[in-house]
């Protein structure tokens, strides 16, 4: 059963999803764990497995110089390599060195100790399927203030609870952005294909496309795509795929192939399978009540959302289920 502490902060981890925007997020977050579990700085990051890079770092207390110090001794790093060895466990800096042991370190003299990080408890949890990962790491000043075991488990447990946070949150801001159909899965990248975030039903329509795919980069066809910097929409057999350029990310929209009306308006979709039956512009127009002009601007947006050039591939594309 959960204790009194850790409902209180998961209520406000809830209540946090839809009421800040992006890019306040997990400050409010932060501040609300800190409640839980007292802490002086931390750091909070998205990355991958491959290389160990990170991204979409936050910093708490920190300054932005923290990171390039750790990337000049992150493969000097114990706590670093039993995180990806140990996914989902919180793990202490202790659990690896004694403190005199770590004192004489190069990576505490070079990189811990500028920083004022005398404590630490850290948690990374990886995603197989995608390559992503998400860190955190909580810090204390006080050599004295050690973690304890009950604070390790309460981060190892409200962790994943923050990163599903996390992600609605982001998903949720970059709909409400693009105003995207709310029916397709969706992933939201960078330019360089490198996937951010990811809803499953995303991951799980790439898998059935490309079986052997695996992340964190994109599948090539799509990536080469997205490098085009095309506005068209991409089709492939299964799947179709909508970019939506947001500042320096694309939030991509993916489709079943069979879903693929779901891109037109109602009004499109009427026109279209009017059209495909055989029927003229100026028939349907007469019959809808509908000026010549506008039912071919409607087909013209048709042909370009479903990637068709005539009435017959049209037609297999209204019908391809």
């Amino acid at each position: 059963m959960l204790n009194q502490e850790n409902q209180i902060f998961i209520g406000k981890l809830i209540h946090s999803i839809n009421r800040f925007p992006a890019g306040q997020f997990k400050q409010q977050v932060m501040d609300h764990l800190m409640k839980l579990i007292p802490f002086d700085m931390a750091l909070w990051a998205g990355g991958y497995t491959q290389e160990l890079q990170l991204n979409n770092v936050f910093l708490y207390n920190l300054p932005n110089s923290l990171m390039d110090s750790w990337e000049q001794i992150k493969h000097q790093d114990k706590l670093l390599a039993g995180l990806i060895a140990n996914p989902g466990k919180t793990l202490d800096v202790f659990d690896f060195y004694s403190r005199h042991e770590r004192e004489n370190l190069a990576i505490y003299q070079q990189h811990s100790k500028l920083f004022g990080i005398e404590n630490a408890i850290s948690t990374a949890i990886p995603n197989p399927k995608t390559g992503l990962l998400e860190i955190m790491s909580l810090y204390r000043q006080n050599p004295e203030q050690t973690f304890t075991d009950k604070e390790q488990l309460a981060k190892q447990f409200v962790f994943p609870l923050m990163i599903n946070a996390l992600h609605a949150n982001q998903i949720q801001h970059m709909v409400n952005l693009a105003k995207v159909n709310s029916t397709s899965a969706l992933v939201l990248c960078d330019n360089k294909a490198w996937i951010r975030f990811s809803e499953p039903e995303c991951i799980q329509l790439l898998k059935q496309q490309w079986p052997q795919w695996s992340g964190p980069v994109l599948p090539k066809s799509v990536a080469a795509w997205l490098h085009t910097k095309a506005s068209l929409p991409l089709k492939r057999r299964k799947l179709v795929f909508i970019r939506k350029q947001i500042d320096d990310m694309i939030l991509l929209q993916v489709y079943p192939a069979n879903d693929v009306t779901d891109l037109l308006s109602k009004r499109e979709d009427q026109i279209a399978r009017i059209f495909a039956s055989g029927l003229t512009y100026k028939e349907i127009a007469t019959d809808l009540e509908l000026s010549p002009a506008t039912v071919r601007r409607h087909i013209e947006s048709v042909y370009k959302k479903l990637m068709v050039s005539n009435k017959i591939e049209l037609h297999q594309a209204l019908h391809s289920d």
